[in-house]
């Protein structure tokens, strides 16, 4: 029963990342490159406007990540006030905000609400999502490949800051509470999949 279920939730959710399960075709969130590229391009500086997200808190538990997935992709269903069907978009965030202890961090997970939407997005029924509003915001944004582990996450970010630093990014602007996570793929994708983890920048861009 449980892997029948299982089955189910990765075939829904392959479905909602298109054909190939990359999420090219998928709407994004707009945003431009900032002038100040760093030079061995080991990051990007992205610079996005101002949005509306259907967001859910999870869970500190990884093991929590579908059952928050599920909230959001059961809004997109319909699972809103005017019933509508939303567009499945791309990246699905999550925002992680480290607190004194591991059982005390904060995870939001988020999927962007396409142009169709972004002007009135429908409110929620579930009482577990919401609409977030995305203030304009600079990203420091670290690419990689594989599978998005918790442990592969932090290394990443770890590793965006000190390539930031050598390229002379002074960390008294970066914001080191927390970070997003960004994820591309369905879990149908098992090759050439597309990662990223992202530091905001203290100055948010004027975008």
């Amino acid at each position: 029963m449980i892997l029948s279920v299982l089955f189910c939730l990765v075939c829904m959710m392959g479905n909602a990342f298109g054909g190939e399960g990359y999420g090219i075709e998928l709407e994004r969130p707009p945003y431009k490159l900032a002038t100040n590229q760093p030079k061995d391009r080991s990051y990007e500086v992205r610079e996005y406007a101002a949005a509306n997200w259907t967001s859910t808190q999870m869970d500190s538990a990884s093991s929590k990540s579908s059952e928050a997935f599920m909230r959001l992709f059961k809004y997109i269903q319909g699972r809103n006030a005017a019933g509508a069907t939303i567009d499945m978009t791309a990246p699905v965030t999550t925002h992680i905000a480290p607190g004194p202890t591991i059982f005390d961090m904060k995870r939001t997970m988020s999927f962007y609400i396409p142009q169709d939407f972004q002007a009135d997005p429908p409110a929620p029924t579930d009482t577990e999502v919401y609409i977030e509003e995305r203030q304009p915001m600079t990203a420091y944004v670290r690419k990689f490949p594989g599978w998005a582990s918790e442990t592969e996450n932090w290394v990443n970010v770890y590793k965006l800051f000190e390539d930031m630093k050598r390229n002379g990014v002074d960390e008294d602007t970066v914001d080191l509470t927390s970070f997003y996570t960004a994820g591309y793929n369905s879990p149908m994708r098992f090759i050439k999949r597309h990662n990223e983890v992202w530091l905001l920048s203290k100055t948010p861009n004027r975008t």
